[in-house]
């Protein structure tokens, strides 16, 4: 439906405000960046992130004494080349809701993506923000090392730490933007263990999930073993509804080590032997970064096959991921 003279014109001044408010904020202008809002006890911002958790503002007097506190103290977020798309304003009455995701650039470099809400309520001719919030997606540091996939597979994400370790590893590979093992029988397994993550994208899903496990949705994925005997692991978890991909040794694998080296008996050099074999040593690289002879290790293998009940590393590999 095409949009009025009058509407077009109103949805500008909306627009106007929200903008100013974040230059400002940017600027670490505090009088300018109040003016932009309710000052009342209505006034709320909310803020929420995978890293850091949610932060509730309730109230004009406590907004505005934190803001003037980050500002004064030059903690405010260094970002630029701020873009907004999928912008969607509602106004009924004196109250406009907006609803858009923004892109935006850090000082460092890295790109952050956050879905955002504003209610603005117009008083005296002016539009001034009531109501603002911002859901920050992803584990921003961390996930510089990991590939970001939809539930097809599909690459949405690939930072270039992640992208260098990938061409690192043995198992996996990016093709037609797909993430794809680099066997037809290891590709077997990685599909169905996307699948798998999958089915935990919706929010309620994992829920659930977390309830019954106790824990957030973790997969070690067991693609193999290559013909120099060197077992290939890749760690997948869902958050965002998305599903990640991690490459390099995971600190989840180690404490599944932990919980397996106790629930099977194995001693501490059998341990150190299953942890290099986990993090894809074949047996002559493990006892060389270990300082044993390689029938030291062949005999650490062969008690760890016995405590185990397996007579595989890759089976080996998958017993112990698969506990704790």
């Amino acid at each position: 439906m095409t949009q009025s003279a009058n509407e077009l014109a109103e949805n500008s001044a909306i627009m106007d405000v929200i903008l100013r408010e974040t230059d400002r904020f940017v600027q670490q202008d505090f009088d300018g960046w109040a003016a932009c809002w309710v000052q009342d006890e209505r006034t709320r911002e909310v803020c929420i992130s995978s890293s850091f958790g949610a932060t509730v503002l309730e109230g004009w007097e406590t907004l505005s004494n934190y803001m003037q506190n980050v500002m004064e103290n030059g903690a405010t977020c260094k970002i630029s080349d701020i873009q907004r798309f999928n912008i969607s304003i509602t106004v009924s009455g004196n109250i406009a809701h907006v609803v858009f995701n923004e892109t935006s650039r850090h000082e460092n470099g890295r790109v952050e993506e956050t879905f955002e809400t504003r209610v603005l309520e117009r008083s005296d001719g002016r539009w001034r923000i009531l109501y603002a919030s911002f859901v920050l997606r992803g584990h921003q540091q961390i996930d510089a090392n990991r590939l970001a996939v939809n539930a097809k597979g599909e690459i949405l994400c690939a930072p270039y730490e992640a992208r260098k370790q990938l061409e690192r590893h043995q198992g996996l590979q990016i093709s037609n933007n797909r993430l794809r093992a680099a066997r037809p029988e290891w590709d077997k397994i990685l599909q169905a263990a996307l699948e798998r993550a999958a089915l935990q994208h919706g929010y309620f899903q994992h829920y659930r999930y977390m309830v019954e496990s106790g824990r957030n949705f973790r997969l070690p994925v067991v693609l193999g073993e290559t013909d120099e005997g060197n077992v290939v692991v890749c760690v997948l978890f869902v958050r965002d509804g998305l599903t990640f991909v991690e490459t390099a040794s995971d600190g989840d694998i180690n404490v599944r080590l932990s919980v397996a080296g106790s629930v099977f008996g194995l001693s501490e050099g059998q341990m150190l032997l299953a942890r290099r074999i986990v993090q894809s040593d074949n047996l002559i690289t493990a006892s060389e970064t270990l300082g044993i002879s390689k029938n030291t290790a062949r005999t650490h293998l062969s008690r760890i096959y016995e405590k185990t009940g397996v007579n595989s590393q890759t089976a080996l590999v998958r017993t112990l991921l698969s506990i704790g």
